[in-house]
């Protein structure tokens, strides 16, 4: 139990391994600033450029979604008719397996940009492939709805429900694909540029804001009810790309006053939003 703060508030704290997701023991450990400041670089040396099979992987779910949202097209139109059972279970069946292509290759085109990050130099480039799940998410589902919108001579029931599945396909692939954090090149090699020492350490997440923590009793999460706990490549990857701003002045440390310092009044914010959407999360 955390101690209490605040408004006497007593928060249950579940300490989670980033890597394998299980709960481990409450964690006491306050990470030197100079033994994580490394890290990340050490890791991407040898990962950037090699986000392993993830973007290849993606691609060929996105054709195969493509596909299955012609296939399903074709069931609507009555071009698969001689398919056997029932024709809207064949269709909802194409735009389910159509969202599971989606879902899939969203989740790995976002691992693999915060493996090997684009550059923000190109705003446009940077937002297509921050968020091209979220784009061919939509190629996906937005054709086949609005053909059976448009389509005057279709069955009006069948019409309805092969509607209402793609839109909810749609909702649920785009909300799955689109990447709130996305992180950029940029933010790499600030890192890479003030890391000084190599070492490693533990550092401390949460499910919401944009930075991570060295010390799990840092006031900006201390009433979290769930704290990741992992190397800082793992909060890197998960979109931790700044270093607590609390952090930074208690430790005192140059190096994190650094990686912290990119936009202090957004780095305030972060961990003033944090810590609200903790309390209501606690309440």
């Amino acid at each position: 139990m955390a101690e209490e703060t605040g408004k006497k508030r007593k928060v249950e704290r579940r300490f989670i391994d980033a890597k394998t997701g299980e709960e481990i023991g409450a964690s006491t450990v306050v990470t030197n600033a100079d033994d994580v400041a490394r890290e990340v670089t050490v890791h991407h040396v040898t990962a950037k450029g090699d986000p392993g099979k993830r973007r290849p992987i993606a691609i060929a779910l996105w054709v195969l979604a493509i596909v299955f949202e012609v296939l399903a097209w074709l069931v609507f139109n009555g071009t698969l008719a001689n398919l056997p059972g029932k024709l809207m279970i064949w269709l909802i069946a194409f735009i389910v397996l159509d969202l599971i292509c989606v879902v899939v290759a969203g989740q790995l085109w976002k691992q693999a940009n915060h493996i090997d990050p684009p550059s923000e130099a190109n705003k446009a480039s940077f937002f297509l492939k921050s968020q091209l799940g979220a784009i061919l998410s939509a190629v996906a589902f937005v054709p086949i709805i609005i053909l059976m919108l448009t389509d005057q001579d279709a069955d009006p029931q069948t019409k309805k429900i092969g509607t209402i599945a793609a839109a909810i396909a749609l909702a649920i692939g785009m909300g799955t694909s689109i990447d709130f954090h996305p992180a950029s090149a940029e933010d790499l090699a600030e890192m890479e540029e003030t890391a000084i020492e190599l070492g490693s350490g533990t550092v401390y997440w949460t499910p919401f804001g944009h930075v991570y923590h060295l010390n799990p009793d840092c006031q900006a999460i201390i009433n979290s009810s769930n704290i990741y706990t992992g190397d800082v490549q793992a909060a890197f990857e998960a979109g931790r790309t700044r270093a607590c701003k609390f952090c930074a002045n208690a430790s005192g440390s140059d190096v994190l006053k650094d990686l912290s310092s990119t936009d202090d009044d957004t780095a305030t914010d972060d961990a003033e939003v944090e810590a609200d959407e903790e309390l209501d999360e606690a309440a």
